[in-house]
């Protein structure tokens, strides 16, 4: 018999009935009474630090690791899910890493080991294209392959580093004519930091006060967060995108709707974010763009030099005629619309999931 134990009510509705158990099994979900009970096999999963339904004395955060820890020397497999990843994974996994814990995230490490313990979990390539299922009328209205006014958005954010080098270099090069380009303002508990910079897209009604973009929004009776919504008018009128994401740490790539959204758009993008980025995607399925630019910038570990480069291939761009442009790289345009529209990223990472339970309940056996 298989032990099964899960504090979430998502895994229970979501993931667990995505998966095949060789041998009868059966679900817990106290903690305690999954370490008392004796079985043939035991195997955790859980989503503590994100959504815990059960459980809840055990606290989120200050007991996680110690959970971990708990889960691993009495499981043959525990999963653990998060929706985000950043370089404070590092210090976690430290803390409470094993070779039996899988970590199920929307990115990948690079050049360690631990990369074998990542599962990639695409949350939110399937959050942002959930909204353009819903509302495929809205996706009809972004404009591709005709010349823009403009040839890139540049949506930079709250200030961080490899964002400062894209504002700074675009005014250096006094390539503001061919930007559309917001970018400033620091957090703040009470109001929206970005107030005077943010580029809002018609048709967002806040659900609450915003103060951050991932604050909810009805979005044509799509309720969902403010940054998942594509913006339209500024995409009507440039031809490419910038992608500064969340993180740019040279240890790790970070994929959320920064990179969702000009791929759901048809879009080529530059990518200022952390080495690998563009290697990363690419082992998820994507294609990017090295047939019209030299992208042998991603693989630049020193991040001014990486930035530098990356920007080259923007001025480049900014030279080279929009329609021709298009055309050459089209086919790589519509492989990451599709790729990312079609595919059900729950059941990409659970296919994953489901390869390392028959490895490791064959062998234990």
């Amino acid at each position: 018999m298989i032990l099964v134990y899960t504090d979430s009510q998502i895994l229970d509705n979501e993931w667990i009935p995505k998966l095949r158990f060789p041998h009868t099994h059966r679900i817990v979900h106290t903690y305690d009474e999954y370490l008392a009970t004796p079985a043939d096999y035991k195997i955790a999963f859980t989503m503590h630090r994100l959504h815990c339904d059960y459980d809840e004395n055990c606290a989120a955060y200050q007991g996680f690791e110690e959970k971990i820890n708990a889960l691993s020397a009495c499981s043959n497999l525990v999963f653990t899910f998060e929706s985000e990843l950043h370089n404070y994974h590092w210090q976690m996994w430290e803390r409470c890493h094993h070779a039996n814990v899988y970590w199920v995230l929307p990115g990948q490490v690079n050049d360690s080991p631990m990369n074998d313990n990542i599962i990639f979990w695409g949350d939110w390539f399937k959050t942002t294209t959930h909204v353009y299922k819903e509302l495929p009328d809205k996706l009809a209205e972004i404009k591709y392959g005709i010349r823009k006014p403009k040839y890139f958005d540049a949506l930079l954010g709250v200030l961080k580093p490899h964002r400062d080098h894209v504002y700074s270099a675009v005014n250096f090069h006094k390539l503001n004519d061919k930007f559309i380009m917001t970018y400033g303002g620091a957090w703040d508990d009470n109001q929206f930091y970005a107030e005077k910079y943010f580029a809002w897209e018609p048709g967002c009604v806040p659900v609450n006060k915003i103060i951050g973009t991932a604050d909810w929004v009805d979005y044509y009776g799509v309720r969902t967060g403010l940054s998942r919504v594509i913006p339209i008018q500024v995409f009507n009128d440039t031809a490419h995108s910038i992608v500064a994401e969340t993180d740019h740490d040279n240890t790790l790539s970070f994929f959320s709707e920064k990179t969702a959204k000009p791929m759901i758009a048809r879009r080529l993008f530059v990518a200022f974010s952390g080495y690998k980025f563009l290697h990363n995607l690419r082992n998820q399925g994507f294609k990017t763009f090295g047939n019209i630019i030299d992208e042998s910038y991603d693989l630049i570990e020193d991040n001014y030099k990486r930035y530098q480069a990356a920007f080259e291939r923007v001025r480049r761009l900014c030279d080279m005629d929009q329609i021709e442009v298009y055309h050459a790289v089209q086919d790589v345009l519509e492989h990451n619309h599709q790729h990312i529209m079609q595919t059900d990223w729950t059941r990409f990472a659970s296919d994953r999931i489901q390869k390392r339970l028959d490895i490791t309940l064959a062998q234990a056996s």
